[in-house]
C-alpha cells in the first residue's frame, strides 16, 4: 500500500498528541520573497520586508517550537500519526535570490531548519516565469548559493521545472514537470528529493498520482487542498503575507494550524 493510501483518510486527530479531538492542521508556513516590492511590482502580498521576517523567526524561537525540514514533518507524521506537539515546518516557494541574501542568514544564525521549493529552469536567471503575469523579473538562486544553503541544513524540494501550471497542461506534460525537476535536484544535491510544492497550489487526482508515483512523500498546495482530512499530497499551509506587519497578526496566523 502507498504512503498516500495509507494516510490520506486521516480525519479527526489530536493535534500534536494532545487528545483534544481536534483536527490535525498541517503546521506548515509558507513565503515568497524576502524583500520590498519594487514600484513596478503590481502584486505585492508574497512580500515580506527582511526585518519584519526576522522578528517572525525570533517569535518562533523564543516560543519554543521545534523546527523540521517539510520532509522530517512529514516522515514524523507517516510514523506517528500526528505531528510534533511544538513541530513547524518554515517553507519558501520559487527560489528567488532574496531567500539566500535576506532569509538564508536569519535561518543560519537562529538555527532554523527550512525547506525551498525552487524551478531548476530559473536556477542562475533572471526570470518572471514563478511571478504573476506583468510582474518585473526577479534573480533567482545559482546552483553555488544552493550548495552553500544545502551544506548548512536546507532542504530544497521541487517546484517543477518550470512552473507551468500542472492542472491545465497534458498528462505527459505534468510527468515531464515533475520527474524532471526531482532528477535535477537528486543530480546537484546529490541526496533524494522528498517534498514537492504545486505552482500556484493548483493540482488535480491525476497531478497527485504523477508526483506520488516520481517517488515523492508528499507534495503542499496552498489552500486548496482538503479540509476535513489529511491528505499527504494536497497539503495545505499558512502563508504569510505581507499585510501580516505586526507581530500579534503573525501570532494569529499561527493560532490557524492550533501551534500557540
Amino acid at each position: 500500500m502507498s504512503v498516500k493510501a495509507e494516510h490520506i483518510d486521516a480525519a479527526l486527530k489530536p493535534s500534536g498528541g494532545t487528545g483534544n479531538g481536534v483536527r490535525q492542521v498541517v503546521p506548515v508556513i509558507q513565503y515568497h520573497m524576502i524583500d520590498r516590492p519594487t514600484p513596478a511590482s503590481q502584486v505585492r502580498g508574497g512580500f515580506t520586508p527582511p526585518e519584519r521576517f526576522a522578528k517572525q523567526m525570533a517569535y518562533l524561537k523564543t516560543h519554543g517550537y521545534e523546527f523540521l525540514t517539510a520532509s522530517e514533518l512529514i516522515e514524523f507524521y507517516i510514523g506517528e500519526g500526528c505531528f510534533p506537539a511544538r513541530g513547524i515546518a518554515i517553507t519558501f516557494d520559487d527560489g528567488c535570490r532574496d531567500a539566500y541574501t535576506n532569509a538564508f542568514p536569519v535561518l543560519r544564525d537562529l538555527e532554523i531548519k527550512a525547506t525551498m521549493f525552487i524551478v531548476p529552469s530559473c536556477i542562475g536567471k533572471t526570470d518572471s516565469k514563478t511571478l504573476a503575469e506583468g510582474e518585473p523579473a526577479r534573480p533567482h538562486l545559482s546552483r553555488n548559493e544552493i550548495l552553500e544553503m544545502s551544506k548548512s541544513g536546507i532542504e530544497f524540494g521541487s517546484h517543477t521545472m518550470n512552473h507551468r501550471l500542472l492542472h491545465k497542461i497534458p498528462l505527459r506534460d505534468v510527468e515531464y514537470e515533475v520527474v524532471e525537476s526531482k532528477r535535477y535536484l537528486e543530480d546537484l544535491l546529490r541526496k533524494p528529493c522528498k517534498t514537492f510544492a504545486y505552482p500556484a497550489g493548483y493540482y488535480s487526482e491525476e497531478v497527485e498520482h504523477v508526483v506520488e508515483a516520481a517517488g515523492h512523500i508528499c507534495a503542499f498546495s496552498t489552500i486548496y487542498g482538503p479540509k476535513n482530512r489529511i491528505d499527504l499530497f494536497a497539503l495545505n499551509r499558512i502563508e504569510i503575507f505581507r499585510r501580516d506587519r505586526f507581530l500579534c497578526q503573525f501570532a494569529k496566523r499561527l493560532e490557524r494550524i492550533q501551534l500557540t
